[in-house]
């Protein structure tokens, strides 16, 4: 860290001669996740990716949350990163950094962040779902042609915040076609984070999120005269808060709400072991929620306490050549992968403060497992491994943002990866 303080004065002095030019500014808002209100004192580091053209520029959020960066005038790609203190974290953008292309045009930029920080008074990464709703004709979007509801849904995840109440929560998903009913009894948060391309948080409730992931066990049954017991079946799904109220009377289909679902009878392939499934195109190996026709999903923080881990988003870190390790628990960490977004292959680096079992997998967006990195007992130390981006069969995935998690012992940790063609 010495180091990078020493380095900062001559880079930033590049920066004054080159900002002199620059016609482009990256702007925006920083507010905390546990209330909205606007967080100052928070800084907004770009850095080059182009070791040919270093470059260095900051801006820090003022008394409204405002951040202001002047940018150079010609074509380069900067990482955008936001310099936290301890306890702070990002929760949006979902994946705590990006990376910014600048044309030269002189075009302006902007991007909002949402933070998690102790100075905002109670903060949590955790949250909670209520819901329901249901799914009518896709070409009518009523009940016009219709004998009623194709699907209806709803419960409650993680009441109150709280895994433990009602084993996590119920869910229950009803499919009136094939006459069959899916309950979640055993639910297990995954994480939230927010959907690009539409407003972070949602309204009303307010939260910094608008989208929830959860897992768990259930049983999937026949009803209406349908003797179909699957017994005990696993599921995950995915619901987005993405306005209100909700699918009621909302015109703007990208404001509707969405929700996906996939039950399967083998965790180590869910895709290929899917018996029931809520999607889009019907394909379990991609995630295409449907869109909610009638009824609202609300995503809700407000008396979480101690949030999964899973859930707690990347701290961004201020490193320039590699990421500084993030601090969990002593020297348990899991740092930014890097690079992030990655074409190649990227590095996990990673340490265990006692002798534990560790493993360290990688998701997909439907919370399918891809690869398996690390496993087995480690010994209280670092470590680092790469990902070249294929999966256990050895083919290269698909673009996309892909989820790592890493279990040392009980803890978990998450980090996401933004893989591009």
């Amino acid at each position: 860290m010495k180091l990078l303080r020493t380095m900062l004065p001559a880079l930033l002095a590049l920066t004054l001669c080159a900002g002199a030019a620059s016609a482009s500014h990256l702007l925006g808002t920083i507010t905390c996740a546990a209330t909205g209100e606007p967080l100052a004192g928070i800084q907004i580091q770009v850095v080059s990716t182009d070791p040919a053209n270093p470059y260095v520029a900051s801006g820090t959020s003022d008394a409204t949350g405002t951040y202001y960066i002047a940018l150079v005038s010609f074509p380069v790609c900067l990482q955008v990163s936001a310099v936290l203190g301890a306890g702070e974290s990002v929760v949006s953008p979902s994946g705590g950094t990006y990376l910014l292309c600048i044309d030269g045009s002189g075009a302006n930029y902007t991007q909002n962040w949402v933070i998690s920080s102790p100075s905002c008074g109670t903060s949590s990464g955790a949250c909670w779902l209520t819901g329901g709703g249901a799914k009518f004709s896709a070409i009518t979007n009523g009940t016009v042609g219709d004998y009623g509801k194709s699907h209806n849904w709803g419960g409650n995840v993680y009441p109150g915040c709280s895994s433990t109440a009602g084993d996590g929560g119920s869910w229950n998903d009803i499919d009136n076609n094939n006459r069959l009913h899916f309950h979640g009894t055993t639910i297990h948060v995954i994480r939230c984070g927010n959907i690009d391309g539409i407003p972070p948080g949602s309204t009303s409730p307010v939260t910094p999120f608008n989208y929830i992931e959860f897992e768990g066990t259930g049983t999937l049954k026949g009803i209406k005269g349908n003797k179909a017991d699957f017994g005990t079946v696993h599921f995950w799904a995915h619901c987005e808060d993405r306005n209100e109220p909700g699918s009621n009377g909302q015109r703007d289909g990208a404001g509707k709400d969405r929700y996906f679902l996939n039950v399967f009878t083998d965790p180590a392939h869910p895709a290929e072991s899917s018996i029931y499934l809520v999607d889009n195109d019907g394909d379990p190996l991609t995630m295409d929620p449907v869109t909610i026709t009638d009824g609202n999903m609300q995503i809700h923080i407000t008396s979480c306490s101690t949030p999964p881990v899973s859930a707690r988003l990347s701290l961004v870190t201020p490193g320039i050549d590699t990421p500084a390790p993030v601090a969990v628990s002593h020297s348990t960490f899991f740092a930014m992968p890097y690079p992030n977004p990655v074409k190649q292959e990227t590095m996990m680096r990673f340490g265990v403060a006692s002798p534990a079992q560790v493993s360290m997998r990688v998701f997909d967006a439907a919370g399918r497992q891809v690869k398996e990195l690390a496993s087995g007992s480690m010994v209280p130390g670092e470590y680092s491994t790469l990902w070249d981006l294929t999966n256990r069969y050895g083919e290269r995935v698909s673009a996309g943002v892909y989820f790592v998690r890493l279990a040392v012992g009980a803890h978990t940790i998450s980090r996401t990866v933004t893989v591009t063609n």
